[in-house]
């Protein structure tokens, strides 16, 4: 039998992790209702995977991965909170989700329109708009407690599955391992890419293939856990590495420094993507970053929106409480790493470990590790 103190301990922990959530979830309902004041809305709707997964705290709607609409959508309005689902789903998110601050309604899978009906309708005739992704920035406290635990999980995931790589191992073995390695920890891989030394340097996104990996390999990774997402990537190399890869890799290196220490609260994300063209120009490859989206703000989806200049987007400014992952690329090398800005203003890692070789550098970066 379990201790009375253990099963004790464990309520208390339980209680209070609640407790935390239905704080988390009170203050991103208090957001939705001061941007429907503001746009003269009455009601907002969730109707993707990552809305839904922000506003209730963590829900996972993961029957259809990345597949929209999602199976489970949620409603707010001025004085009432809602999850609208099918009869399927109903069981399981009674059963497993905290969702108390919601009522939980269900339509039967088979009626056309069904959740949109009920929407309308829970609504009232209230103007219905549905809700910005730009509600989910900054992260909350706890979402940034939640992003970093899951920083940590997938860079031990992908590290430890590539310390097990050999060269004749194909990509797609590689990928599986790796797949393996996050799904044990539930964690969902949204990106899992794959390169070995022939494709890396052929394609910026090398999706896995049969082909066999070779004398080095590229890995990335976007993983997904209760909605929150981080991306990282590695390279392992048979060996030393080619001095062609190895030279192009620190410049990518670089770039990724240059673009983490200036992303600051008070600048804009174009002023941080100004200063990795820079560092590209400085270590030998001006121009680039035109070979490759370079990265940007990251919570719910792998990028919540790409740093493109001249946009709008990029014109924003960085808040304290923003994760961003940068990923620039010098044709078969990659640095990619998941931060957060703190409120000091300072860039705090959440996908490094302390076992991987690194390159020593204004902001220390992964480097290839030799097998």
């Amino acid at each position: 039998m379990t201790p009375a103190g253990e099963v004790s301990v464990a309520a208390e922990a339980q209680a209070a992790k609640a407790a935390e959530r239905a704080g988390e979830v009170a203050e991103k309902l208090a957001r939705v209702r001061g941007w429907l004041d503001e746009a003269g809305y009455g009601a907002a709707l969730f109707t993707s995977q990552p809305g839904v997964a922000w506003v209730t705290g963590g829900l996972e709607d993961r029957v259809c991965r990345n597949e929209e609409p999602a199976l489970v959508w949620a409603l707010v309005t001025g004085a009432g909170a809602f999850l609208i689902t099918t009869n399927i789903e109903r069981p399981r998110l009674a059963a497993e989700e905290d969702c108390t601050e919601f009522e939980l309604h269900a339509v039967p899978w088979y009626t056309p329109g069904g959740l949109a009906a009920a929407a309308d309708h829970l609504a009232g005739g209230l103007k219905l708009a549905e809700a910005p992704a730009a509600l989910r920035m900054p992260l909350t406290a706890g979402e940034q407690d939640r992003l970093a635990a899951l920083g940590a999980d997938t860079a031990r995931a992908l590290e430890g599955s590539l310390r097990g790589w050999q060269p004749v191992e194909r990509e797609c073995d590689l990928a599986a391992r790796i797949a393996g390695a996050l799904e044990e920890r539930l964690i969902f891989p949204s990106v899992l890419l794959v390169g070995g030394a022939e494709r890396r340097r052929a394609f910026r996104h090398p999706v896995p293939t049969t082909a066999m990996t070779g004398r080095d390999a590229l890995a990335v990774v976007t993983g997904v856990r209760g909605g929150l997402t981080v991306s990282c990537s590695r390279s392992v190399s048979a060996g030393a590495p080619d001095p062609e890869l190895a030279v192009r890799h620190l410049a990518a290196c670089s770039v990724e420094a240059a673009l983490i220490g200036a992303t600051r609260p008070g600048r804009s994300w174009e002023d941080a993507l100004e200063a990795g063209k820079a560092a590209y120009r400085d270590a030998g490859f001006d121009g680039e970053w035109r070979e490759h989206v370079q990265g940007g703000p990251v919570g719910y989806l792998s990028r919540e929106f790409d740093v493109v200049p001249g946009s709008p987007d990029a014109a924003g400014l960085i808040t304290a409480g923003s994760a961003f992952a940068w990923n620039p690329t010098v044709r078969g090398a990659k640095s990619e790493d998941t931060f957060v800005v703190t409120g000091d203003g300072l860039a705090v890692a959440l996908t490094n470990t302390p076992d991987w070789p690194t390159v020593d550098g204004p902001a220390s970066r992964p480097a290839i590790l030799s097998i």
